[in-house]
């Protein structure tokens, strides 16, 4: 036999194994009533994933700004040593703020994953269809 039709003789034999394999076993039936499927992240739980982002892009932007202040010392001219303090500083700005809005979030997030489930979805942002 050519080694192309040997390898394709071998995968379809492969392939075709455990399909013969399960075809023999009887099918077992269960009794028991099927749960439908929880979500992955329940409503209040985006609050968890919003403030870790915010504290990725934070973390981000904190280290641009402490570039960009290094790279402003580096700088001769005064004009763009200025321009680039400017945007170290509003990066730090910004960085402070998603501190400040990842904090907000996670502690929302624990309020919500603390308080009874009726008060939770009483309290939670997220709407409900």
């Amino acid at each position: 036999m050519a080694p192309s039709r040997l390898v394709s003789t071998a995968l379809v034999v492969a392939l075709g194994l455990p399909v013969t394999a399960a075809a023999a076993d009887p099918v077992a039936t269960l009794d028991a009533p099927v749960r439908a499927p929880q979500p992955l992240l329940q409503g209040h739980r985006y609050a968890f994933v919003a403030g870790g982002v915010l504290a990725v892009g934070g973390l981000g932007l904190g280290f641009f700004a402490q570039g960009e202040a290094k790279r402003a010392q580096s700088l001769s001219s005064a004009r763009e040593a200025r321009s680039t303090l400017d945007r170290a500083r509003s990066a730090s700005t910004a960085a402070n703020l998603m501190y400040a809005a990842a904090g907000a979030a996670v502690l929302y997030g624990l309020v919500l994953e603390l308080l009874p489930a009726e008060a939770a979805d009483t309290a939670s942002l997220t709407y409900h269809f």
